[in-house]
């Protein structure tokens, strides 16, 4: 079996870096401020809090309070935005360890795919994505 970088290397496709995520997630915004999640006045996400290695692309990020309401969102709208940049990568995202009060239950609400389409499905039919 080949490996997904295999191929990409042997069709000459360039890599993802660091960089580049950071740059795909910048039109993400917090859902309560109208600042992108990149933006060193919120960091939520910042170049240490994004991992690439082969094919996965993992994220963290860390919500501007530990009880904000609106964690599971922030990352299901990265989750989103890189799934759309990145179709033939394997995304991860996740809460920065010890950054909210219900780091498991967010998590699960990222994470789990039925969890996430039901959400991408009402964000899409409220025209919020």
């Amino acid at each position: 079996m080949i490996k997904k970088r295999s191929r990409r290397l042997i069709l000459g496709i360039r890599l993802t870096t660091k960089a580049e995520v950071f740059k795909a997630l910048e039109p993400v915004q917090d859902p309560e401020h109208p600042i992108s999640i990149t933006d060193p006045r919120m960091s939520i996400v910042t170049m240490d809090y994004i991992e690439v290695d082969d094919d996965t692309i993992t994220v963290q990020f860390k919500p501007t309070v530990p009880y904000c309401p609106m964690g599971g969102l922030i990352g299901i709208l990265i989750r989103h935005r890189l799934e759309q940049e990145y179709p033939d990568a394997e995304i991860e995202v996740k809460l920065l360890p010890g950054s909210h009060s219900q780091e498991e239950t967010v998590n699960s609400m990222i994470n789990d795919d039925t969890k996430y389409q039901n959400v991408v499905q009402q964000l899409k039919q409220r025209d919020m994505l």
